[in-house]
């Protein structure tokens, strides 16, 4: 009997019937493996203490482990760089700052990736504020009692940071630009390490966020002189901004938030925005956040693209002012 035209339309309907099941039934799997959370810089960083409790939670919801993995270098480059490379299957994911996706980009012309086009925004998970510290064997306070050690020290201030192209580089520069002073910038690769010198004394001074700050301020092993931020953090208000001192000195906050690679399938995003902003309204964890000097924020994938987008215009517009050059 001839292959009518009928019958090939009934078995083309019936595997349509088929087939559209099973690509719900995939999408209603995922995940179906352990999840790669990628913190492109070392342990001890902002990222650390976001990504890590976030994993827990993740893994807890998901129901599937949820492993972190630090990929250091350059300034969260190499991470990021690792992470636009890998299937968009929702098993690879980023801990991303608005530095690695906006900021490096205008400081770095070797960026191999493009911070928007390839990646994927999930959530926007937390802010951290910038604190600017110096070793307790310095003379000074607060920011006024350094600028006035600087101009009368035959030294040039040596003050390390998490990295070329991170929120501490800019830090560095606009202190050079706005006092016309000579500090060094000296760069490290990551806050952890940046800190540790620090606290050494192999730098006297250093910018980091203020979550790790705060641990090693109590301890008495640095001295917080002010925030880089254009306001005075809620979950530190007694720590005042340069710009208090320093007339036009701020700069947005750092952002964290959780991203992957590009073209991720609407549903995984989906579902991985939903579980991360459940995680983040648990008082639990917001409640860990905010005792180590993080924001907890939440939201939408296009709130979070937006924001960060708006950021690195504001990036782009303190460079061009204090006349930064990209390295």
């Amino acid at each position: 009997m001839p292959f009518s035209t009928s019958r090939r339309s009934l078995i083309m309907a019936g595997a349509a019937l088929t087939a559209g099941p099973a690509r719900v039934w995939a999408q209603e799997r995922y995940p179906a493996k352990p999840i790669t959370l990628v913190i492109p810089f070392p342990p001890g960083a902002s990222t650390d203490l976001v990504g890590r409790p976030l994993a827990q939670r993740m893994s807890e919801a998901l129901g599937v482990p949820v492993v972190v993995e630090n990929r250091a270098g350059a300034g969260g480059m190499l991470g990021s760089e690792y992470v636009a490379r890998q299937k968009p299957d929702g098993y690879t994911l980023e801990i991303a700052l608005n530095a690695t996706h906006g900021l490096i980009s205008l400081f770095n012309r070797n960026v191999s990736y493009d911070p928007f086009r390839d990646f994927s925004y999930v959530v926007l998970a937390a802010s951290a504020p910038t604190a600017f510290m110096a070793h307790p064997s310095v003379p000074a306070s607060n920011v006024a009692e350094l600028l006035d050690y600087a101009r009368r020290s035959q030294d040039n201030l040596q003050v390390g940071s998490s990295g070329v192209g991170s929120h501490h580089h800019l830090g560095v520069a606009l202190l050079r630009q706005r006092t016309g002073l000579p500090f060094v910038h000296v760069p490290f690769r990551g806050g952890g390490e940046a800190m540790t010198a620090l606290i050494g004394g192999h730098v006297p001074l250093a910018f980091g966020t203020l979550s790790t700050a705060l641990e090693a301020a109590r301890g008495k092993q640095v001295k917080i002189l002010g925030l880089m931020d254009a306001e005075r953090a809620t979950v530190a208000p007694g720590v005042p901004t340069i710009g208090e001192t320093l007339e036009g000195y701020s700069a947005p906050s750092v952002l964290i938030g959780v991203l992957g690679p590009a073209r991720m399938p609407e549903p995984v995003v989906a579902r991985l925005n939903a579980t991360i902003n459940e995680a983040l309204s648990n008082e639990a964890v917001r409640t860990r956040l905010m005792e180590l000097g993080v924001q907890p924020v939440g939201g939408t994938p296009d709130a979070f693209r937006d924001r960060f987008r708006a950021d690195m215009d504001r990036f782009r517009g303190i460079m061009e002012t204090a006349g930064i050059q990209p390295e």
